[in-house]
């Protein structure tokens, strides 16, 4: 069998007038359709960051501070308040999208100050816990076990008042 014969038996698999009418190719069409505006879509949000399965920041720093709390010692002190200060930073640059990991400390508070009120409403709290982490990470000054639990508190309040509240629902005009 030549391979002009095979094409000429696919031709006449069905009767003449017998194959898919218009409906089904609409259906097709229309399913088509459907499936690559359903992707455009999930992809669009994926992009724009409002399809997220990561959870909220305030939850991931509050978990990470209680797993330094756990394991809270005097034997590490620079580890500790590294890290601490880290959880504090990172999750001001997924809350508020201030860049704070990697600027100094007055660089950093210089920015938050002068841009989103929520931050300029801890300005103190998040200045004195910043300054505080400096000087052991940098002037190598002794922290005992209570000073750790105060800056490990300190860093807990931070991000406990500033997670975000959710908007009242506006009464409707009755």
């Amino acid at each position: 069998m030549t391979p002009p014969d095979i094409l000429e038996n696919f031709r006449w698999l069905h009767a003449p007038g017998a194959g898919w009418g218009w409906g089904v190719w609409a259906f097709i069409l229309a399913g088509s359709a459907a499936l690559a505006g359903s992707a455009w879509y999930l992809v669009r949000r994926k992009k724009l960051g409002l399809l997220s399965f990561a959870p909220p920041p305030h939850q991931t720093a509050l978990r990470a501070l209680g797993e330094l709390r756990q394991r809270l010692s005097e034997d590490d002190q620079m580890e500790f308040v590294v890290g601490v200060s880290q959880i504090v930073r990172v999750y001001i640059q997924e809350r508020f999208g201030v860049r704070a990991p990697h600027r100094s400390t007055a660089e950093f508070l210089r920015e938050a100050h002068a841009g989103e009120p929520v931050l300029q409403e801890h300005h103190e709290l998040l200045g004195g816990f910043l300054c505080q982490c400096d000087l052991v990470k940098f002037a190598r000054r002794h922290v005992v076990l209570k000073q750790m639990e105060a800056l490990l508190d300190s860093a807990e309040r931070f991000v406990e008042g500033t997670i975000p509240q959710p908007k009242p629902a506006t009464e409707k005009p009755a």
